[in-house]
Formats: C-alpha cells, structure tokens, sequence
C-alpha cells in the first residue's frame, strides 16, 4: 500500500510540476511587463526555464516509467509526456516570443495530462481494498 501512496504523490508532484511550467510560460510575458516593478526579473533568466525543464524530466521519468513497469504497461503516458517534452523542446528553440510561450505552455500542459492518465491507470490497476466480497447472504438464512 505505501509504494502505491508514494507512485500517486510522484504523479501529483509530476502534474503540478507540469502545470506550473505551463502556467509560468502563458503568464511570463504579461508579468514580463511588470518584472522591473516587483524585482521578477529572474523569471526571466533562461536557467529558470532549464530548471523547470530539468527538474519536469526527471520527475515525469520516475513517475511514468514506475507506473508502467509496476502497474499498468500502458505506453499511452509515455508518449503523450515526450510529446510534451517535444512541444517544450520545441519552444526552446524557435526564436518567435509567441511560438515559444505556445509551444512551451502546450508541451507543460501535454505532460500534466500525462501525469494524470498515469494515476488513473495506477489507480485502475489496483485491486480495490474496500470492495471486499461480502458474505454470502444466502448463507446466514
């Protein structure tokens, strides 16, 4: 029961991880505006995205992979996170500000809904404790 607590949580952190990416990248260029005013202007910083990206991968690798090897052996998460992963990737390199900020927000979306068809299908795979078998009513009369 605590592997399958602990498979749930990397697939929340995974999601929110993803959905803040995604967030961070479809607002940055409205709180670009007002960076200099409220001291934002790390947001800007290119190491901010890397991290992001980074630390998105590392946790989409060990919450996908476990899901699939231990539980379900689904390959549709996986796809759809380096799907995700392309769309970001694709981001990162285009020199269009609005292809970027789509691509990216995309991609972070992409894998946050990765990251939920994963706990759906760990969840799903699990024999459900509390739907034990009642006892035979037939039995009793």
């Amino acid at each position: 029961m605590k592997s399958h607590f602990v498979s749930l949580n990397v697939d929340f952190i995974g999601f929110s991880a993803s959905l803040l990416c995604a967030v961070h990248c479809a607002a940055l260029p409205f709180l670009l505006t007002l960076a200099p005013l409220a001291g934002l202007q790390l947001l800007d910083s290119p190491w901010v995205e890397y991290a992001f990206i980074v630390l998105s991968i590392c946790i989409a690798t060990g919450a996908l992979v476990q899901g699939y090897r231990k539980h379900h052996h689904k390959f549709l998460p996986l796809i759809i996170a380096v799907a995700g992963f392309v769309l970001i990737g694709l981001g990162q390199f285009l020199e269009l500000s609005w292809a970027e900020a789509l691509l990216t927000a995309t991609g972070g979306a992409t894998i946050a809904i990765a990251h939920l068809m994963n706990w759906k299908h760990i969840v799903q795979s699990k024999p459900q404790a509390c739907h034990k078998a009642a006892p035979d009513e037939t039995a009793l009369t």
